[in-house]
């Protein structure tokens, strides 16, 4: 049978908006593109001596479900929101709103040390997850979507449930009769200035208030891993 890239991305929407687009993009290759979600970089029960364990839960779930071995599962790749981690403390504001607020220059909420221990937290296992070439055997990969996947791709933030649905469905019916336009999509609207290197596109999302800004480094996943 043919060889499965797992995704994991943050929301039920990302997977929405992304699924369609990638498997018609790889149609012609003997791998197999599957998406499942979860939030693991912003849930305080996890932690850099944990992390794996919970990642391959959701490897572990869709290899159950489909029926297949882990042998078939040929890469792990996840996508992460930015959600302004990097961003300095001066950045991190007291608000309105019990929820996380975010715009390009600040974050805001009533309780504003909430935010940073967060963005604590987020950092430690993404630096630890990034160090990472393989998760119990399986290759692994991880890219970014600042400062998350609604503003990358639709240039909006703080939207609400219903808002994700109906802008992922949007986006992905908008791609699916010419998924070759995604890529030139992302680098026209999206890198913004993010470099082609792996990398480096990792050093500028950490640098400045980036982490907070409209980019993302998915495009290198096609350099690194062409359609044909």
């Amino acid at each position: 049978m043919d060889k499965v890239v797992l995704f994991i991305v943050e929301g039920a929407t990302d997977k929405r908006a992304l699924a369609s687009i990638f498997r018609k993009i790889y149609r012609n290759r003997t791998v197999r593109f599957e998406f499942t979600h979860g939030d693991i970089t912003s849930d305080e029960t996890i932690s850099i001596k944990n992390v794996e364990d919970e990642i391959y839960k959701y490897v572990k779930s869709y290899i159950d479900i489909s029926k297949i071995k882990k042998s078939d599962i040929w890469q792990i790749v996840q996508i992460f929101d930015m959600d302004g981690a990097y961003a300095d403390d001066s950045r991190i504001v007291e608000g309105e709103t019990r929820e996380f607020f975010y715009t390009e220059k600040e974050i805001s909420c009533k309780n504003h040390e909430k935010i940073s221990l967060r963005n604590k937290h987020k950092k430690e296992l993404m630096e630890y997850l990034l160090s990472l070439q393989e998760i119990k055997g399986i290759s692994y990969e991880g890219y970014y979507m600042s400062c998350n996947l609604d503003h990358a791709l639709y240039g909006l933030m703080n939207l609400s449930d219903e808002e994700k649905k109906k802008q992922a469905d949007s986006f992905y019916l908008a791609f699916w009769e010419h998924p070759e336009l995604f890529l030139p999509f992302l680098e026209k609207y999206v890198v913004n200035g993010v470099p082609n290197s792996f990398p480096a596109s990792w050093i500028y999302i950490k640098e400045d208030n980036h982490s907070l800004e409209r980019h993302t480094n998915l495009h290198i996943y096609f350099s690194k891993h062409p359609a044909l």
